[in-house]
């Protein structure tokens, strides 16, 4: 009998060094070491395309908000379209996964008023910035 060798997943960061660094780069409150981490996975998606992990690109794409909040750079209702948009992607991928709003609010610990504000931002008026910067 030949043993098969085991299957190889390719990802678009080269370890789990690199993997490490930039989540802990994302997390850490300096803006400056974010701005890096967001620069390592805007070159992982030019790597990995459509196949980047939804999670890694919700993730980056509500660190950039804060980012750019912090900046001074945008207006506020381009800061209330920002995070809008950064939460609805991060909300709806959880409930992809399992189609279910009770699962959401139980198994992944969403608060009831974030899948409510994006309910809001999807089909409502926009909310307030400071709303948005909460969730």
């Amino acid at each position: 009998r030949r043993r098969l060798k085991p299957l190889r997943t390719v990802v678009a960061w080269r370890g789990r060094a690199e993997w490490d660094q930039v989540m802990v780069g994302l997390y850490c409150g300096d803006s400056r070491l974010q701005q890096g981490a967001l620069d390592r996975v805007s070159a992982w998606k030019s790597r990995y395309g459509p196949k980047m992990p939804l999670a890694v690109d919700c993730t980056s794409e509500l660190i950039r908000c804060k980012v750019l909040d912090s900046s001074g750079r945008l207006k506020s209702h381009e800061l209330i379209l920002s995070y809008g948009m950064a939460l609805v992607r991060c909300v709806l991928m959880q409930w992809e996964q399992r189609g279910d709003v009770c699962w959401l609010l139980l198994q992944v610990d969403i608060p009831v008023w974030v899948v409510d504000l994006r309910h809001e931002l999807t089909h409502g008026k926009l909310p307030r910035l400071a709303l948005c910067r909460k969730g």
